[in-house]
Formats: C-alpha cells, structure tokens, sequence
C-alpha cells in the first residue's frame, strides 16, 4: 500500500467516524421532524434515532443501513480534505468527481430517510444547499491562492491582477442584476393587479429575463472578461424573486434562466475575438 493510499484510508476512516458522531443526533432531529414531531402536542421527546421511513424499507436493517449511511456520508467529505492534484486541470476533474459522489451520497442518504418527504422540490434544496457549501470553500481556497499570486507579483514588482474572481469588476453590476431579477418582476406584478401574471410570468420570463441577463453579462464580459460572479449574483436575486413574487413550482425554471443566461453573456462577451486587420 502506497503512502497516498494509506492517507486516503486514514481520511476515510477518520471522516466516516466524525460522520457517524455528528450525523447520529442531528439526523434524530431530522428523523423526528419529517414524521410529523415539528406538529406534536405533549409531551414529546424531540429526537428519533432511525427514520421512520427507514425502518419501513429495511426492518431490523434499517439502523445498521443508517449508520452505514452517515459513515459513507463522513467519509466522502473527509476525502475532499486531501490535496486532489497539483495542475489545475486535473484539480478541476477532480473537484467535479468528488462533488458528484458526494451529491449522490446525500441524495441516498436524504431519499432513504424521508427527509425530503418523497419530494423533489426539498431534495433540490439540499443539493443547492451542498453545492453552495462547496463554492464557498472553494472561494476561500481560491481566496488564498490569489493571496499568494498577489505577494509573489508584488516582491517581483509586477502590475497588480484582477481582483479575486473579479469581484470588484463585478460589483458594479450588481444593481443592474438586482433590478433585472427584482425590480422588474415586481413592476410588472404592480401593473397586472390582480389579474393573469402575463407579464411577470410568460413575458417576463422568455423574453425580458433572458435577454436582460444575457446583453447585461455581454457587456460585463466585453469590458472585463469573463465574470463568474455575475451568474451567482443574478440567479440569487432570482431566488429571493421566487420566494418574495412568485412560489416553489418555478424555483428551477426562472434561476436557471437568469444564471444560464447571465453565463452565457459573460462567456460570450468576452470571447477573444480578432482585431481588424488581423
């Protein structure tokens, strides 16, 4: 056995135990909140150490099949602790690899406890959920990363870089996306009364989302590149549209449409393109 692999092992081992640890009591909570214990009158002892859902499945398994779950679950985030690769391009592979399998743990873990209530729309979360965790950490290190550039660039004496992500390039933008993704579907709403959403709901999302995310993150990509920011930024203000304007049921349609099509500008804008005479 390799040196890498006994690490690998020792994360697996290490991981999968502090899973277990953690995952033991807040799983009872949540194993107690989906069967109905956030509705309980009385005296009620808010904790339920196996899913009811589990134990319908598994029978007398389903306590080991738990357990075996909240291990696994440990033991794919205490591999994300090791180093992936030293190129950037295999980094990224990786990285993608790694939070696949960790979303398909999650999504066994969350469909055979019922902690979605058999529903898509709170699996959904919980992947957004996840995928949000990691591109934080992935900031962070990015973060980090760009730190040390910038000090290395400075004792050299080099031009300073963009800002991390281009945030600050991206900055100025966020008004704009604020208003495409806020300011224009509560307008509309203003104006229909309390008639048929034809302009906040069919027009506004075929034609006035798209195009306006869209020509916006052009704009942003020509002058600074491409922004990955943006994106975030409009399908964010997308969510809280959803939740303030409209309701769950177009909760991937609509923030799909404004990040896909905010991504699709900025990549499109800034796209190297030739210079005339070239």
């Amino acid at each position: 056995m390799t040196d890498r692999q006994k690490q690998w092992l020792v994360r697996i081992l290490i991981g999968g135990l502090i899973g277990v640890a953690v995952l033991v009591p807040v799983g009872g909570l949540f194993n107690d909140l989906v069967s109905g214990g956030l509705l309980a009158t009385g005296t009620h002892a808010p904790f339920r150490l196996v899913s009811w859902e589990l134990e319908r499945l598994a029978g007398p398994a389903a306590l080991a099949v738990q357990l075996g779950l909240y291990f696994l679950m440990g033991a794919v985030v205490g591999v994300s602790t090791l180093p992936f690769a030293d190129d950037g391009a295999t980094l990224v592979r990786r990285s993608l690899a790694h939070f696949a399998a960790t979303a398909g743990v999650l999504t066994l873990l969350v469909c055979l406890c019922g902690w979605n209530w058999g529903k898509v729309v709170p699996l959904v979360v919980y992947l957004a959920l996840l995928a949000a965790v990691y591109l934080l950490i992935w900031l962070v290190r990015w973060a980090g990363w760009y730190a040390e550039v910038a000090a290395i660039r400075a004792k050299l004496g080099l031009v300073p870089g963009s800002s991390p992500l281009k945030w600050r390039e991206t900055l100025p933008y966020v008004p704009l996306a604020l208003a495409l993704c806020l300011g224009v579907p509560w307008l509309l709403r203003q104006l229909e009364g309390s008639g048929m959403p034809l302009l906040s709901g069919t027009i506004y999302a075929q034609l006035l989302l798209p195009v306006g995310c869209l020509a916006s993150g052009m704009w942003l990509g020509k002058r600074h590149g491409f922004c990955p920011l943006y994106p975030v930024v409009c399908g964010v203000g997308m969510l809280a549209a959803v939740f303030l304007l409209y309701n769950y049921t177009v909760l991937i349609l609509f923030c799909a449409i404004a990040f896909g099509s905010a991504l699709l500008g900025v990549a499109a804008g800034a796209y190297p393109r030739k210079k005339e005479g070239d």
